[in-house]
């Protein structure tokens, strides 16, 4: 069955037909020279489709959607059969591609363990080396004392016979022992025998005069009485330690950072709240009255027996200046990545945000509320004052600038937080909590603030700002006890008591770490010391 030509074959024949014709002779020739060639030749023409022809005889133009698909038919395409092989071939080249990627990879590993085994020799064969060069340097080394050694031997020879002619002629046999006199020859010099001879002559008198001297006074050491034994010595111990009772100074900052610049600028915001909001608090700015007016004289000296007397108000403004001295030293350039203020400066800034809210409720309500802003402050005040004892303070600057300041707030937040809880018990109506005497928990509360007290004196070079701070508050107390109406004599004897033997054993802390430091002070040597020394 002939297969029916495509569209795109009779395009391709109106292409060629419709191309004009030459000459008339032209196709004449071509028909002789097409009957003559044989039929072998006729065979091999191509034929030209039926509907071709009859379209060319017709005279149909040949448009451009022809020619386009005469041209994309010229182009052989991939067959079915092609296609369906190349499916079927598809598995054997991946997997002739992953053999490839796998001996590719593991050439590299090869080539890669031969690089390090390389150079892993070439490591051992360096270490051998200079092992070899090491042992070769001390054995020359050693050999080079050997050699000097016996030179040494050699030359102490010679010059023990050019000693001995020497003493033959003065008669004598007595010459110094080699360990007991100098060569007489040089490093860098070299003596003849006759050289030598005339040296000795010139030394020997003298060794033998030394060594006359040298004889009789062990004579005379062997004859003298033996020393008494150790025991019967008095023990002097000059190289006694010296134990501080702190660490040492950090005399070195570390490098600032953005969050120093950050605590400075929060500490001096928190200062400016605390005095703010206390000059409100006591009535010294603005409509309201003072604390000690508010709520019909809730914090008047007769409403507990832990209440302060009124003047009490006077602790705040003292605070104030105290504070603002710690605030701008922390500006100076000396503390500005010192580690004290980056361990104690944070407690400090949130210990006076929440003293003054603790006025501050204690001014507007009457609910008791400012006890828990007083404990939290005396919490982190108290924190501060650990950390100051870890670092320790570098010179009495920071002493009086830094340690005093935070002492003085943390002994007065210490007495006054146990203020605001009995004012907060007396307005619950609860100061005899458990049927026990409001006197009893007065004593209580009195001997825990002592132990906390002495906890916080008796560190450092001892603490006394944290004594004189909370002898304030407990002096409003006491005043307040002895000449109020709410007296009671037996918690001011037991107060004042206590009060004392912490100032007393604060005050022989700092007296006998004083004496330690001037001990340590004695044993110090200055460079002029021997230069003064010997000018006298």
């Amino acid at each position: 069955m002939a297969k029916k030509p495509s569209e795109s074959s009779e395009a391709l024949a109106r292409l060629k037909k419709s191309q004009p014709s030459t000459r008339p002779g032209t196709s004449a020739e071509q028909s002789l020279a097409s009957g003559t060639s044989g039929g072998d030749d006729a065979d091999r023409q191509p034929k030209v489709p039926k509907q071709s022809s009859a379209r060319s005889r017709t005279g149909e133009k040949v448009g451009l959607r022809d020619r386009l698909n005469a041209w994309l038919d010229s182009f052989r395409g991939p067959t079915q059969d092609d296609i369906e092989r190349a499916i079927a071939e598809t598995p054997d080249r991946l997997q002739a591609r992953w053999e490839k990627l796998q001996d590719d990879r593991r050439k590299a590993r090869e080539e890669e363990e031969r690089l390090r085994q390389l150079a892993q020799d070439i490591q051992e064969a360096k270490d051998a080396l200079e092992t070899q060069r090491e042992r070769e340097s001390e054995r020359m080394a050693r050999l080079e004392r050997e050699q000097a050694a016996f030179a040494r031997r050699r030359q102490q020879e010679r010059e023990t016979e050019a000693l001995l002619k020497a003493a033959r002629e003065l008669k004598s046999d007595d010459i110094p022992a080699p360990e007991n006199r100098p060569m007489l020859q040089g490093d860098d010099e070299y003596l003849s025998d006759a050289e030598l001879l005339e040296r000795a002559r010139q030394n020997l008198p003298e060794w033998q005069r030394i060594e006359r001297l040298v004889t009789k006074a062990r004579a005379i050491e062997a004859q003298a009485p033996p020393p008494p034994p150790e025991d019967q010595l008095e023990e002097i111990d000059h190289d006694e330690e010296i134990v501080l009772p702190f660490p040492e100074p950090m005399t070195d900052d570390p490098e600032p950072q953005h969050l120093d610049g950050f605590r400075r600028i929060t500490l001096s915001i928190s200062w400016v709240l605390f005095v703010v909001v206390g000059l409100f608090a006591l009535g010294w700015m603005g409509p309201w009255p003072s604390i000690v007016d508010a709520h019909d004289g809730l914090y008047r000296g007769s409403t507990s027996l832990m209440s302060m007397a009124a003047w009490h108000v006077l602790a705040w403004p003292l605070l104030w200046v105290l504070m603002m001295v710690y605030t701008l030293y922390q500006w100076a350039p000396s503390q500005h990545s010192a580690m004290r203020n980056r361990a104690t400066a944070w407690y400090v800034s949130n210990a006076m945000l929440l003293a003054s809210g603790t006025i501050l409720l204690a001014h507007f309500q009457d609910y008791g509320l400012e006890i828990i802003t007083s404990c939290g402050a005396v919490v982190l005040l108290y924190r501060a004052v650990k950390n100051l004892n870890v670092y320790t303070e570098r010179t009495s600057k920071e002493r009086f600038l830094t340690d005093v300041p935070i002492g003085a707030f943390t002994g007065w937040m210490l007495i006054f937080s146990a203020t605001t809880v009995f004012t907060g018990m007396a307005a619950w109506k609860i100061s005899d909590l458990l049927f026990i005497p409001e006197i009893m928990w007065a004593i209580i509360a009195t001997l825990i603030l002592l132990v906390l007290l002495s906890q916080l004196s008796l560190t450092g070079r001892g603490r006394m700002s944290v004594v004189l701070g909370f002898t304030f508050g407990l002096s409003a107390i006491v005043g307040s006890r002895l000449f109020g109406e709410n007296t009671s004599f037996l918690l001011v004897g037991i107060a004042l008591l206590g009060l004392f033997v912490i100032v007393a054993a604060t005050e022989n802390r700092r007296y006998q770490i004083s004496v330690v430091e001037k001990r340590a002070m004695e044993h110090l040597t200055y460079i002029d010391s021997d230069d003064s020394y010997n000018a006298q």
